[in-house]
């Protein structure tokens, strides 16, 4: 008598076929690459192409800024630092204010070495938004 062959039933696998996803992910990650080159984010500045003479600034005519290592903003107003240490939003109000009464004054900001680089930005950001500043001047030292 012939024997009878049972075949073992195959069951059907749920797996997730994940190649597709990969390629899209690849995709994704080549299109990201791309758009990240070409977007640019910033302060937008005038930046001189050569060295530049020294400025003509006095403080008659303008307004100084200072930022020191502990990112605190004070005022040199009659070529003596103002020993009141402002808020940024005092400053702002204050550089707002001058402006309003000599809309002609230069904007001079200088920073000290240790100031955080994100204080300066948040000055400018906000006297651009609050006071309508557009053009800023920042201090250096001269070169050696």
């Amino acid at each position: 008598m012939a024997q009878l062959i049972r075949r073992a039933r195959r069951r059907p696998k749920a797996e997730i076929n994940v190649v597709p996803y990969i390629d899209v992910m690849l995709v994704l990650m080549v299109i990201l690459m791309i758009t990240a080159t070409a977007i640019t984010a910033g302060v937008e500045v005038d930046l001189p192409s050569a060295s530049a003479p020294p400025s003509e600034a006095t403080a008659e005519n303008s307004i100084i800024i200072e930022i020191n290592s502990d990112g605190e903003y004070h005022f040199i107003t009659s070529g003596d630092r103002d020993e009141i240490a402002y808020a940024l939003e005092e400053a702002v109000d204050l550089v707002q204010t001058r402006l309003q009464q000599k809309p002609e004054l230069l904007i001079l900001v200088g920073g000290d070495e240790g100031a955080d680089y994100g204080k300066v930005v948040e000055l400018l950001s906000m006297m651009n938004e609050v006071a309508g500043v557009e053009k800023v001047s920042l201090m250096t030292n001269p070169a050696k």
